[in-house]
């Protein structure tokens, strides 16, 4: 089991364990909403796999690190965490730079950062500096991306053109309600997403915050509780456990219904 290379807000490093139980056998494994993958490098390969997001940068991050990662891991390898380092790469004009280079930018803001949002440089007198950009394994993420389809369209495109009886698609969207995302995923678009599931020949598991409009929105499908705890507030109090839905198109089965229970 892989860890990505990234953290990103709302990951699923909590909560891949039990998804990935709870998946039923498919030929092709999609994620429309990529993130950081942390469900994607948990889980065993399928036979054919397919990684999208919408944010271009992040996709050329997994791009080169299928495509170049000891290019990747050589310009890193000197690299230190410091403020002025974040601040010269945050003001970087990306038009200017490679795709490796753009990479490395992307890896180093994201994993140098408060909250993985790649906004203010992270630091803390408490404990030492994110240590990803030094403790990777770019080879081993090279082959697991090297029989993977990289895409960079709307999830909702994705969907379409994966969709077969054999499909199995993993849908983090972003959490209704919420400001931290840097692409805006409306009700209306929540509503869109639902109206696609609602009518392909595979199966989905979607995993989203616990929004009373969500469940009235998914109500015809199975619909699963779960408490996370998430800690990226510097703020021991503000850290706590937040209520999450696991919905999907299929009845889960009774070993898997087991596994599950193992975990709580």
């Amino acid at each position: 089991m892989l860890n990505p290379p990234i953290n990103r807000m709302g990951g699923k490093s909590r909560l891949r364990k039990r998804i990935i139980n709870m998946m039923p056998e498919h030929t092709c494994y999609v994620e429309p909403f990529f993130g950081a993958g942390w469900t994607f490098f948990g889980k065993e390969k399928s036979e054919v796999e397919v990684i999208n997001d919408v944010d271009k940068e992040l996709i050329n991050l997994f791009r080169m690190l299928k495509e170049h990662p000891e290019e990747v891991e050589r310009v890193l390898k000197y690299e230190i965490i410091a403020r002025d380092s974040f601040k010269e790469y945050k003001e970087m004009n990306i038009e200017h730079m490679t795709e490796i280079k753009r990479a490395v930018r992307y890896l180093y803001l994201i994993n140098s950062s408060f909250a993985a949002k790649g906004g203010s440089f992270g630091y803390g007198a408490l404990k030492k500096p994110n240590q990803k950009i030094f403790n990777q394994d770019f080879e081993k993420l090279r082959d697991r991306l090297k029989n993977t389809y990289v895409e960079n369209k709307s999830a909702f495109e994705i969907i379409e053109k994966y969709d077969r009886p054999g499909t199995l698609f993993f849908c983090d969207p972003p959490y209704l309600g919420t400001t931290s995302y840097q692409d805006e995923f409306t009700l209306e678009d929540h509503i869109i997403l639902r109206d696609i599931l609602s009518n392909i020949q595979g199966k989905f598991i979607l995993t989203i915050n616990d929004h009373e409009r969500i469940r009235e929105l998914y109500k015809d499908f199975y619909i699963e509780e779960v408490q996370v705890m998430y800690s990226i507030s510097r703020e021991k109090e503000a850290r706590k456990g937040y209520g999450e839905l696991i919905i999907r198109n299929y009845e889960n089965t009774e070993e898997n219904r087991k596994k599950d229970n193992k975990l709580l």
